[in-house]
């Protein structure tokens, strides 16, 4: 897989800090469905934990034919979707013990066909769970090629890319959140996430990776990151965007975070104590397709009230643990079979 989880590379190297990044992204997503909710923990996490992926996929973005990118696209993320939503919405189904009939079928392939990450009862759709991610990924790619084919046969400049991107993320959201209208495979949103994408892709072009020697650089992003995750707010699955500009600059920051801190842990791989927890992060960046799936179909597991890990202290933080180890060792095993 390429596309938003595996396989990020540029040209013939593999970029290991690009893996780091994916793996701490994969992680704080299992911690964010495990702690309280609502918490201010998860508040943080929330604020930037998806766009990292949206972000890395245009960061590794190159354009293509259509027929190319449509071919890979579909094979590496709408059939994982649709694996993943039946392996979400059939277990949903048995448990409600709601009785097979035509409507109830009907039902299912429009959430399917609309794979929102929440229940839109307007349209008679129900979450499809995290599977959305993989469906919004898949639009959202598409989008973005037309969009930079586009920009560079104009020859648009990046300041004018940068305000294109801006508007189609802001009609996008208010498509779905001011006027109720939810598209098919999260379309809506895919706006949204273009802008992201736009941001990744530029960055690559304007030579992020020398910014790890800018400590100062780091330091203010960070600052800028708690200042703005405070007042605002962002859950893509339900296109919950309180305060789109500094909602984004709040996303954005805590990305660039992520992503220095993976560049300056990717400098220490040599150091014997780090390079062993560096290899660890790696290995979940590049399986984090697989922890994705594994954590997916781990949601019908109880784990902020399991009986066992309440008595504990700080039992959200035990369940985080047990739940991080639980999904990356079984990938660790599925890899490794």
């Amino acid at each position: 897989m390429c596309c938003g989880f595996e396989g990020f590379a540029m040209g013939s190297k593999r970029l290991d800090w690009i893996d780091i990044a994916k793996g701490i992204a994969i992680i704080l997503v299992i911690v964010g469905h495990t702690v309280p909710n609502p918490s201010p923990l998860r508040h943080a996490i929330f604020s930037f934990h998806m766009p990292v992926f949206f972000i890395l996929a245009g960061y590794t973005f190159r354009p293509k034919p259509w027929r190319e990118l449509l071919s890979g696209s579909v094979s590496r993320l709408l059939v994982p979707y649709v694996v993943l939503a039946l392996a979400w919405q059939v277990p949903t189904f048995l448990m409600s013990g709601a009785p097979l009939t035509r409507g109830t079928l009907v039902a299912g392939l429009k959430t399917l066909v609309f794979a929102s990450g929440v229940d839109v009862p307007g349209l008679g759709v129900t979450a499809v769970g995290m599977a959305w991610f993989l469906a919004a990924l898949f639009t959202s790619r598409l989008l973005f090629n037309v969009l930079v084919r586009l920009f560079d046969r104009r020859g648009i400049g990046v300041v004018w890319r940068g305000v294109v991107c801006a508007a189609i993320a802001f009609c996008g959201l208010s498509v779905s959140r001011y006027f109720g209208v939810y598209l098919p495979l999260d379309l809506d949103l895919s706006c949204y996430i273009v802008l992201l994408m736009w941001v990744g892709y530029t960055a690559r072009q304007r030579g992020l990776e020398a910014s790890v020697n800018k400590p100062l650089l780091f330091i203010g992003a960070g600052v800028a990151w708690l200042v703005l995750a405070a007042l605002s707010g962002l859950e893509l699955s339900s296109r919950r965007v309180d305060g789109f500009v500094v909602a984004t600059a709040a996303a954005l920051a805590g990305s660039y975070c992520v992503c220095w801190v993976s560049m300056a842990l990717e400098k220490l791989k040599d150091v014997p104590v780090l390079g062993a927890f560096e290899r660890g992060i790696v290995f979940c960046g590049q399986a984090s397709l697989a922890i994705f799936a594994i954590h997916a179909v781990d949601w019908f597991i109880p784990w902020q009230t399991m009986p066992l890990l309440m008595t504990l202290p700080a039992s959200w933080l035990i369940a985080s643990i047990v739940r991080c180890a639980c999904d990356i060792g079984l990938a660790y095993v599925i890899k490794k079979a």
